[in-house]
């Protein structure tokens, strides 16, 4: 079997499909190594990095960065070429056929009508209509909850038994990474609570914001970290840090494209995590938080109403119920981390994952 990866999404910015990708490739890679894997990207030592050089790895360089060149010309062309049985794309597959398509569909939040104001007007129409023929053409359609597989059926209508999950997972773990002083030393950033997603309005980064100002957190000299680049621009979030930067100047800390050990260190050191997103389709911060023994505020909204096993599972639309997680989570010694972790480890795992997709090809 003869398998091609569009992988260009490890060139950019870290993107949670990048770990659905890391994740269940580098399962497959171990389970099928009979199978040969082409991964393709811009940049090859990146992908090296990321998945090592079994022999059954074969790296394809990509020549263009144009999205539409790759999907038009370029990635039909080398998969006619490599004679792939199957060639896996995220979200968009190319327009002519030359193997079997694996389109994974992680979300289709902004087709609906209750998001679509968190979404540009360009993203809209142009995703509206290649995301739905390329999931409508898959040969093998996947997504990663039972949220958005219910999303793609009913706004694609698309037959539920053709639509098949394949859950996200937890990073893998790094070892030598403990509970220290590094952040401090490093940032110059201690007693922190923490925030890790891309800065847009449907993440809902003002309402962190808003709890730390009503709960008068600065008081008791907690600071708010908020790990992940700008996608959208939200005027409201800026425009409410200025009318508060007397209280923020010094303690609100903006950081972005990081690796994940660098990450492991901020999750082992915080006070907290705190997630109040509006809509995912999956959530993979959380998850990644509880494995790391730290305490969760999570969203109770779309595809995270499946983390039931956290003890602080909110509407991310009552401010109030947020507020009163934060301060009663922040002084909670009762927290059972390592059943909330057996629980992330029986329901996620990159294993099952990619053995769903070696059952659905064979």
């Amino acid at each position: 079997m003869r398998i091609f990866v569009d992988a260009h999404l490890f060139d950019g910015l870290y993107h949670g499909s990048r770990t659905y990708l890391k994740g269940i490739y580098t399962e497959m890679i171990e389970l099928k190594k009979d199978w040969h894997f082409f991964l393709a990207g811009n940049d090859i030592s990146k992908l090296k990095k990321e998945f090592g050089d079994g022999e059954n790895i074969h790296y394809v360089k990509l020549k263009s960065r144009s999205k539409y060149f790759r999907l038009l010309i370029e990635l039909p062309y080398l998969i006619y070429k490599l004679k792939v049985n199957y060639a896996h794309f995220q979200y968009i597959s190319p327009l002519i056929r030359t193997s079997k398509y694996i389109v994974t569909t992680h979300d289709i939040l902004f087709e609906e009508e209750r998001f679509r104001s968190y979404f540009p007007n360009k993203y809209k129409l142009v995703n509206g209509m290649l995301f739905k023929r390329s999931a409508k053409k898959a040969d093998i359609l996947l997504t990663v909850s039972e949220y958005s597989k219910e999303k793609i059926s009913e706004i694609y209508n698309i037959t539920p038994n053709k639509i098949h999950i394949t859950p996200n997972a937890i990073a893998e773990d790094i070892q030598g990474v403990h509970k220290s002083d590094y952040i401090e030393h490093q940032y110059g950033i201690k007693k922190y609570i923490l925030f890790v997603s891309r800065i847009e309005p449907r993440k809902n980064h003002l309402s962190v914001l808003k709890a730390y100002i009503n709960l008068k957190l600065y008081l008791s000299d907690y600071q708010i970290v908020f790990i992940g680049f700008q996608d959208i621009m939200q005027p409201e979030l800026y425009e409410y840090m200025e009318s508060k930067k007397e209280y923020f100047e010094n303690k609100l800390h903006f950081i972005s494209n990081i690796p994940h050990k660098e990450l492991k260190h901020f999750y082992i050191n915080a006070e907290l995590m705190v997630y109040p997103s509006f809509a995912e389709g999956f959530g993979i911060p959380p998850l990644e938080a509880a494995m790391n023994d730290l305490t969760v505020v999570c969203s109770s909204a779309t595809a995270m109403k499946e983390f039931s096993f956290f003890k602080y599972h909110v509407d991310p639309y009552n401010q109030n119920e947020l507020e009163a997680a934060i301060q009663t989570a922040l002084n909670d010694p009762e927290i059972d981390h390592q059943s909330i972790k057996q629980s992330i480890r029986q329901r996620y795992h990159w294993s099952k994952s990619a053995q769903i997709l070696i059952d659905l090809i064979h």
